[in-house]
């Protein structure tokens, strides 16, 4: 199951073993949280170890797992970074005796619980390993929210927070934010800090919560479209003191105008906006920004655009030009582009 369903639920069954895999770091934490306090209502006393298996052999985990505890009835050991459960292979002297880990799957110690983390995309289904835990573990996915699902997990969180959180003020911190999990708990942070457990109105949230880089690149497309050379350049040196990488601001840039060709060629086809959430797995937020863009670009603009993009990122990871220079440059191509065509 998903982490956000584990969490939801709030009542479970323990089980000897939990895989939590993903790099979404927030669910991985919460889980564990969740986990921790079903051990406390057992035991409020019970003893945890951790072990990072870059530095540690899987088979110290599992000797101290085996062992019972000295001062409680009840045991958590934590396996970080499992990179053996996927395709990685790391230069490192540790040896890994997976066959004990298969024979404690297969028979685990009741006064222990372990936890195995992968903070990793994904696991290797092909691995002998895998499919022992599969069988007798709980798998559960740390992978980050899709897009369209940042709107429910925005709410989730803000529940747990105990902050009163309207439509609008959801949509704000999805626009300003993104689909970054670390980031919006950072907002709801200080959103919880101002206002506590008052209701909180878009207009308020706008002046708290900070946008970040994948929202700034919508307003730097808008620039674009507004042959606004000076407000873009600007607004990229703004960012550049955020410590934003350029390569990654040009791939954000990228990806919205992508986001607007595809939305351009879905309302071609008679797509909604709900339908075309969907179909590109996007927030309904994002899709509607896009929809209003759209109109201001052609069909060929687009293409030009993010073939441009492409040339530009080629430049900055081959070297062939400084990198900050190669975006600024881009935008001036782009825009000049623009120019001619209107």
């Amino acid at each position: 199951m998903h982490a956000q369903e584990f969490l939801k639920k709030r009542s479970h069954s323990m089980v000897p073993i939990y895989v939590l895999y993903g790099e979404e770091s927030y669910f991985i934490q919460e889980v564990k949280k969740q986990i921790e306090s079903m051990i406390e209502h057992k035991d409020s006393d019970f003893d945890r170890n951790t072990y990072d298996m870059e530095t540690m052999p899987i088979q110290e985990a599992l000797h101290d797992a085996e062992t019972f505890p000295f001062f409680s009835e009840h045991k958590l050991v934590e396996v970080h970074r499992a990179y053996f459960l996927t395709g990685q292979k790391l230069k490192t002297d540790i040896e890994h005796d997976l066959e004990s880990l298969e024979e404690y799957v297969n028979q685990p110690v009741d006064f222990s619980t372990l936890i195995i983390i992968a903070p990793y995309e994904k696991l290797d289904q092909r691995k002998k390993i895998v499919k022992t835990l599969k069988q007798s573990a709980e798998f559960i996915d740390c992978s980050s929210p899709k897009a369209y699902e940042m709107g429910q997990v925005i709410q989730n969180m803000s529940i747990e927070k105990g902050l009163q959180l309207n439509d609008d003020v959801v949509e704000l911190l999805t626009e300003r934010v993104g689909e970054h999990i670390e980031a919006t708990m950072q907002e709801l942070e200080k959103l919880s800090l101002y206002f506590k457990d008052q209701p909180i109105t878009v207009e308020e949230a706008k002046q708290i919560v900070s946008i970040h880089a994948e929202s700034n690149t919508f307003h730097i497309v808008d620039y674009i479209v507004e042959q606004k050379i000076g407000e873009s350049i600007k607004l990229m040196k703004e960012l550049k003191k955020q410590n934003e990488e350029p390569i990654g601001l040009l791939a954000l840039i990228s990806s919205q105008l992508r986001l607007i060709l595809q939305v351009k060629l879905l309302k071609s086809k008679g797509f909604q906006q709900q339908q075309m959430a969907k179909q590109l797995q996007s927030h309904p937020y994002a899709v509607k920004m896009a929809m209003k863009r759209e109109k201001r670009f052609s069909e060929q603009a687009l293409k030009d655009m993010i073939k441009e993009a492409a040339l530009t990122d080629e430049k900055m990871k081959t070297g062939k030009q400084e990198q900050w220079l190669a975006l600024e440059l881009f935008l001036h191509r782009v825009i000049q582009r623009i120019k001619q065509a209107s």
